[in-house]
Parts: structure tokens; sequence; C-alpha cells
């Protein structure tokens, strides 16, 4: 697990709203397929023609899930953790004088406010001026 200092975790914050949107709007993509492939089905249960559009729209369905998981592993691969995708959630594992605790941070804040416990999650946010110091 990386641990972050509070400054790399900050310079951060940009690029993880810009992949979190992004992730945001291929989910949303991605469930708007599924539905117009569920209702194709549908039709072809009534005994409409419609199974070479199911094939095509399968396929869209497909490159958009693609998408989704190549930008779910980008966000990964920061070393952060997406904890809500809904509400934007982010934790940053931090090395403190009493262990590993997370910042917290949620997309459309201005900075990293907030900081949590391992055990403790959204509910237990404290402020950022309340974080143990780094041991070294």
């Amino acid at each position: 697990m990386r641990h972050f200092t509070l400054g790399e975790a900050t310079d951060l914050l940009p690029r993880l709203t810009t992949l979190v949107d992004a992730l945001r709007r291929l989910r949303d993509d991605a469930a708007v397929k599924k539905a117009q492939v569920d209702l194709l089905w549908e039709r072809l249960e009534n005994g409409e023609p419609v199974l070479s559009a199911i094939g095509e729209e399968q396929r869209e369905l497909d490159a958009v899930s693609t998408r989704l998981l190549a930008k779910a592993e980008e966000i990964e691969s920061t070393g952060c953790v997406l904890r809500d995708l809904e509400v934007g959630l982010v934790d940053f594992p931090f090395r403190s004088r009493t262990g590993t605790v997370f910042l917290c941070w949620r997309v459309g804040e201005p900075a990293i406010l907030f900081w949590h416990g391992a055990d403790e999650g959204f509910a237990g946010r404290k402020p950022i001026e309340q974080l143990p110091l780094d041991r070294t």
C-alpha cells in the first residue's frame, strides 16, 4: 500500500476530479446502454426481429464497460482508494505517528480538509488540523 504525504495527495486532486467525473459518465453511459439491450431482449421475446440490433448494442455496451474498467484501474493506479463513486469520496493512506490513517477528500472540496482512522470511515472524519504528525 502506498502512503501519501499531504502534499502528494493534494497534488493529485485535479487529476482525480477529472478521473472521477469521467468514471461517473462512463457508469451512466453503461447503465443507459444496458437498459437499451434489456429492452431489445424484451422485444425479441415478443417476436420482433431485433437480434442484429441486440448484437450491435451489446458490442457498444462491452466497449463502454471496457473503458469504465480502464478508468477505474487508472484511479486505482494512483494509490488512492475510491470509497464512493456517487459521493466522489477518495481516501489516501497516510503514515501517522499512530499508524496508517486516511486523508479524506470528496470531489468538490477545495482541499483535503479531513482525515479518519482506518476503522472509522467517512462518519469519523476529523479536521486535518488534528492529524497525528508523521513518524519521520
